[in-house]
């Protein structure tokens, strides 16, 4: 019986290839899975080389948007924990940076990638409605000040 090695190692290779892709899929599934559940609001570092690192460019928004609802959820915990502190701290304060960093990379995404200026307006105002509650912290001022130009800059 003769064996037809070009066969063989064509057949074999099919399946080495198709053993990788579907490794690499896992892995990339898991990965998206453990993002979900951290809050990457304050994790900069992460938030760079999830966007830079993505060629898909709706991963990239979902990305900036869960950016966003994480900010927005610890500026909701936040919010009573500055109740409960008679100073406002650095660690509750600096949660308003983050904010005002992921609201805007979000607003803008929305202006100028999709071309939804209502959606936008209503993100923004949100924003800017739960850091209403951090006008003791130092950075509150320029926070506010970066967003009102920024709606003013884009209409909204």
């Amino acid at each position: 019986m003769k064996i037809n090695y070009k066969k063989v190692l064509s057949v074999g290779s099919v399946v080495l290839i198709v053993s990788f892709s579907v490794y690499y899929f896992y892995i990339y599934y898991l990965n998206q899975k453990s993002y979900e559940k951290l809050n990457i609001c304050q994790n900069d570092d992460l938030i760079v080389k999830l966007i830079s690192k993505n060629i898909n460019p709706f991963s990239k928004f979902n990305y900036i948007k869960k950016r966003n609802q994480d900010c927005n959820t610890l500026l909701i915990e936040n919010k009573y924990n500055l109740i409960n502190l008679q100073e406002p701290n650095q660690e509750v304060c600096s949660v308003l940076s983050s904010s005002t960093n992921s609201v805007s990379m979000l607003v803008l995404t929305y202006v100028n990638d999709m071309y939804d200026r209502e959606t936008a307006a209503k993100e923004l105002n949100k924003t800017v409605n739960l850091m209403s509650n951090f006008n003791s912290c130092p950075e509150y001022m320029d926070n506010m000040i970066i967003l009102v130009k920024l709606k003013k800059r884009l209409g909204l």
